[in-house]
């Protein structure tokens, strides 16, 4: 019985030997963009356990402005590195590494009432941007649900 978030967060970044197989044949590092949400800092720890558990080297990198300081830490703790970036400045995206497997997990959830061009920007604009960006690479996205009032 799950009675700790850290009993939970163990649990969800638990991988599967599917998982620990999957990341043993697959080649290169990967990048997280947009780690710092809900589901990123459990995905990368699931990366990162898994990498462990196949016994290979690759690196898990997380990429987040990383308003909440507390997640940094986490992910340093668990052998994570990370790059406080803002992916909107072209400067700080071109500047990341170029690797063979990307994770898009940024954005700003649909519906927000506030600073609207903000919401656009970040849910059309700098998704080209990233694609541009990491055009050479495998590229993951994951799409943020939108409800219709």
């Amino acid at each position: 019985m799950i009675k700790t978030e850290s009993q939970l967060e163990s649990y969800l970044s638990e991988p599967t030997t599917e998982v620990i197989s999957a990341i043993a044949s697959l080649e290169g590092d990967i990048l997280i963009l947009g780690v710092g949400g809900k589901m990123g800092p459990s995905l990368a720890a699931l990366a990162k356990r898994a990498i462990d558990c196949a016994g290979v080297a690759k690196k898990v990198i997380g990429v987040s402005r990383f308003s909440n300081p507390g997640i940094q830490d986490s992910l340093h703790e668990a052998g994570i590195e990370t790059i406080v970036a803002n992916l909107l400045s072209e400067n700080s995206l071109q500047n990341l590494p170029n690797v063979q497997n990307v994770i898009f997990m940024a954005g700003r959830k649909f519906g927000s009432t506030e600073n609207e061009d903000l919401t656009w920007a970040l849910n059309t604009y700098m998704p080209g941007r990233v694609a541009e960006k990491f055009r050479d690479s495998r590229l993951v996205s994951f799409q943020q649900a939108m409800s219709i009032r």
